[in-house]
């Protein structure tokens, strides 16, 4: 068992309210760097309690991101209603960026700036990701190397009326 999931639980234990006048807590001054050790117990369990939600917040996070995920394989491009309850959405993007210009801009030379939109970022044309696809072109595989794929997808849940 790790440090951390011993803390867990002995915080979790702790939580108590009728135990948290027993703790030895403290306050730290960050000016100063001074320790107050005369804590109120009530502070310390309004503490613990908060303690306490972060972590069944973050359960319930990791418990809702398989959810998800499951929802997100089962249901791409689709929605899901359940009426009077709620909808769940499934949408999956991917976007396509350049991974070193100035390579690009040597493959390319003079057509650069046409095949090419210039920004802040390196975005590449349509037209260049058709060049990137093309199985006859011979360019293809190095064009391909300088472009970087990501894709995600978003599950959205709201409300059904």
């Amino acid at each position: 068992m790790t440090t951390t999931n011993t803390t867990t639980k002995q915080a979790a234990k702790l939580a108590q309210p009728k135990e948290a006048s027993r703790l030895a807590a403290h306050i730290i001054d960050r000016d100063s760097n001074q320790r107050i050790d005369a804590v109120a117990p009530a502070l310390v369990r309004t503490a613990l309690q908060a303690w306490e939600l972060v972590q069944k917040i973050e359960a319930l996070e990791a418990e809702l991101k398989t959810h998800k995920d499951q929802l997100a394989q089962a249901l791409a491009g689709q929605s899901l209603v359940v009426p009077g309850v709620c909808r769940v959405s499934v949408a999956t993007t991917s976007s396509v960026s350049i991974v070193d210009a100035e390579k690009l801009q040597t493959l390319l030379g003079d057509r650069f700036n046409d095949l090419v939109d210039i920004s802040v970022s390196y975005k590449p044309s349509e037209h260049l990701l058709q060049m990137a696809s093309d199985g006859d072109d011979p360019m293809a595989p190095a064009y391909r190397a300088l472009l970087k794929v990501r894709s995600g997808t978003t599950v959205r849940i709201t409300a059904e009326k």
